[in-house]
């Protein structure tokens, strides 16, 4: 399919030349489902259109008998069916699109799957000269994920004939992010996709979300508030325009941040939507920024901070107070929050990431109830009751509550939160002990490595550490005392909380000031093993260049175009040089005392290496 794909070529288009024609239903005749004239694509003379359509209606037979047949074998595999215009005038074969669902392949493998899939589905359509391209889902994103959009293109071309919803909602979404791009041009940063439908996972009342990122770094002409309103205005009318072009009818959402607002947000918050959408997004579009997010989220280097962590926790409370002034969206929407956050912010506290709505009402269960068993099986069945709840008021399956359910609501999400809290708090201060420990022992050993290297001292007892920083470090200028105050903190910090006298503000102090003193100190390292090597080494001049001659007690050692070599330093006399390493040779300049002068002995040794016309530089 890759192939085929890959020979439809696309020509720029103007959104402004793009006739905009509401396509039909679906539930009309094939026939009537021509492309339409889209951004990007290839636009389509009238007579085109006119010989499209009649090739649509010839087909239209052979296609429906293919369809049954497909699905009649692989209904619970196949996620949507479509026909691909003619490439050429007169073309007989007819090339479909099947989009496989293979992300539960367990049988076989992926590959397995999809060829044995394209070849009975290759028999059905062989008769009416129907061409199957097969597209195994994981296939399809993986190729968004290396860049390349050609399945996408080709979806946005064809004509549905069977959809569970993923290919109506890349059509819609791959016209509106060619309108975008052709508005924005180099502006747009990002364009992603997420949400049920692109995973095959949507039901009917699923909606289309996209995330649009907007570099907003160079733009000077406005405000950043004028900007995103303006931007926001365009991308939603666009909206409209897509869907009139596709026919897809299904809510389309889309969500517009400035580059610089995202960066602060992914930097300071702990929203389960921002981690979903780096976590489970589909990169349409990518200017290099959104795939580095996403790698950088699966390598565990982004993550809520504590601060962040708690104030989302307390919104639980914010959420509670509200609920007490309203009744049905009080007694559902308020009230859902007011736990779920909570226990999103306890699943995070033990160490996960930012979890979806659904996914928080099972890890509850499996880690705090059947796992580690904190909590009473009682609190996960509340929170189930809750996300029920809050789903079927979503899809206005619940209209109305009694004054008696919302006292229930509220006394059972009441009962929750104290528990969670409590919860919360046991999680809360193991984790403070492991930071306090790491911080300390951290800091501890970037003290022990300066003194060694700065005063020739080690194997220091652990309680005259800081008295031994301060007499040999700070008191001879070598660090500065307010570098010494941040140690100190630390040392204290450890010290409060083994007497439990320590504050939650003492904890964020301390991993500040650790973080300052550690930063400080490998700078101390860098400058003065610099200084040691630089006090160690000689320029020579000879016939090929020149070299650098670091000269020890016992050996020398000579750089010359990035090569080491080493020799052995007996009786005045150099030795043979042989190949040496940038390892061993600072692990000697670190352990070796250097020699003050090179006598005529070791010089002539040495022209024996370079030549003659070897030239002590000063």
């Amino acid at each position: 399919m890759a192939k085929k794909i890959a020979k439809r070529k696309t020509a720029k288009s103007s959104v402004n030349d793009t006739s905009i024609v509401p396509a039909p239903s679906q539930d009309n005749s094939i026939a009537q489902h021509i492309p339409q004239n889209l951004p990007g694509m290839p636009k389509l003379t009238e007579e085109e259109r006119k010989e499209i359509e009649a090739k649509m209606k010839e087909i239209e037979k052979k296609v429906k008998k293919f369809e049954k047949q497909a699905l009649d074998k692989f209904k619970d595999y196949i996620l949507s069916i479509g026909v691909l215009p003619p490439e050429k005038k007169g073309q007989e074969e007819v090339n479909v699109i099947v989009i496989v669902d293979d992300a539960d392949s367990k049988k076989m493998t992926k590959k397995e799957l999809g060829d044995k899939i394209t070849s009975i589905l290759d028999k059905f359509g062989e008769p009416d000269k129907i061409v199957p391209n097969v597209i195994l889902l994981t296939e399809m994103w993986q190729s968004c994920y290396d860049g390349n959009y050609q399945y996408l293109q080709s979806i946005a071309l064809s004509t549905i004939i069977y959809d569970k919803g993923i290919m109506g909602a890349v059509k819609i979404s791959e016209v509106h992010k060619r309108m975008v791009l052709e508005k924005f041009d180099k502006y747009i940063v990002s364009y992603v996709a997420v949400g049920g439908l692109f995973t095959g996972k949507g039901n009917p009342k699923s909606d289309i979300d996209v995330f649009i990122v907007v570099d907003d770094t160079d733009v000077k002409k406005m405000t950043r508030v004028e900007l995103i309103e303006r931007l926001r205005a365009i991308v939603y009318q666009m909206s409209f325009d897509a869907a009139a072009l596709t026919g897809v009818k299904r809510q389309f959402h889309i969500q517009t941040f400035l580059l610089t607002d995202f960066w602060d947000i992914l930097k300071d918050s702990a929203s389960p939507v921002i981690f979903t959408f780096l976590r489970d997004g589909i990169p349409f579009y990518d200017r290099g920024v959104y795939m580095p997010w996403k790698n950088l989220l699966d390598m565990g280097r982004i993550k809520p901070s504590r601060e962040a962590i708690r104030k989302f926790n307390v919104s639980g409370d914010q959420f509670f107070d509200t609920a007490k002034k309203k009744l049905l969206r009080i007694g559902v929407e308020d009230l859902y929050y007011s736990v779920l956050n909570p226990a999103q912010s306890a699943l995070m506290m033990k160490g996960f990431s930012p979890p979806t709505h659904k996914e928080t009402g099972r890890l509850i269960r499996e880690v705090f109830v059947e796992k580690e068993k904190l909590i009473e099986p009682k609190y996960a069945d509340i929170l189930d009751k809750m996300i029920a709840r809050f789903k079927a008021w979503e899809y206005a399956e619940l209209n109305d509550l009694s004054g008696k359910e919302v006292e229930q609501i509220m006394n059972d999400a009441e009962l929750f939160r104290k528990r969670i809290d409590k919860l919360f708090t046991q999680i809360e201060n193991a984790n403070d002990k492991e930071t306090i420990l790491m911080l300390y022992d951290q800091t501890l050993s970037a003290a022990r490595e300066a003194l060694q290297l700065g005063s020739g001292k080690s194997d220091i007892e652990e309680n005259q550490v800081l008295s031994e920083f301060k007499k040999n470090l700070v008191n001879t200028g070598k660090i500065p005392d307010g570098v010494f105050n941040k140690m100190e903190r630390v040392f204290q910090a450890r010290k409060d909380f083994d007497t439990e006298k320590i504050k939650k503000s003492d904890i964020e102090t301390a991993e500040r000031e650790s973080r300052l003193f550690i930063r400080t100190i490998i700078e101390f390292l860098q400058r003065t093993h610099l200084k040691e090597r630089e006090s160690k080494t000689l320029r020579v001049k000879h016939e090929k260049g020149f070299a650098d001659l670091i000269v020890l007690e016992d050996k020398i050692y000579v750089i010359h175009e990035n090569i080491i070599q080493v020799a052995s330093i007996k009786d005045g006399k150099v030795g043979k040089f042989k190949e040496s390493s940038h390892e061993e040779m600072e692990s000697d300049i670190k352990s070796k005392r250097k020699i003050a002068t090179i006598n005529s002995s070791i010089l002539e040794s040495l022209k024996s290496h370079f030549g003659s016309d070897l030239e002590l530089m000063v």
